[in-house]
């Protein structure tokens, strides 16, 4: 298997095992609408549904940035198109609270890794037959 992939895997792993211990229940990993419009995780807690993105890298580049600076415009709009597709076909209703959130996953060292987890990157609306979303005010670390 390709190295990125193997990375991002171990990321979304330790996502979901950080999340288990915060409460939430893991409802699917890897939800695939088609090619682009993925939902790393659907998680639950307290009656409300969390979209998450996970991005894992190495190291944080001087020029690129962390992790969550993967996460630019057409990723947002993939997301977007991804959960409206999932609450079409889950049949949620309006009353489905709804978070688009990320986790940012740094290793220092074999086993030593910083995470943060962003709630709210996205804010949803629900209208007739999708949720229309804008984004929020965006926190980089």
């Amino acid at each position: 298997m390709n190295e990125n992939w193997e990375l991002g895997q171990t990321g979304e792993e330790l996502a979901a095992d950080y999340l288990r211990k915060e409460g939430f229940q893991i409802l699917h990993h890897n939800w695939n609408l088609h090619k682009g419009c993925e939902l790393d995780l659907v998680a639950q807690k307290d009656g409300e549904l969390h979209f998450i993105e996970v991005k894992t890298r190495r190291r944080v580049h001087e020029l690129y940035g962390g992790p969550e600076q993967a996460i630019n415009a057409t990723k947002m709009r993939n997301m977007q198109k991804a959960i409206a597709f999932y609450t079409q076909y889950y049949h949620l209703d309006s009353d489905t609270p709804l978070h688009m959130d990320d986790i940012a996953i740094v290793f220092r060292a074999e086993g030593d890794f910083d995470l943060e987890y962003n709630k709210d990157i996205y804010y949803f609306e629900f209208t007739r037959n999708t949720y229309q979303g804008r984004k929020r005010g965006y926190r980089y670390f």
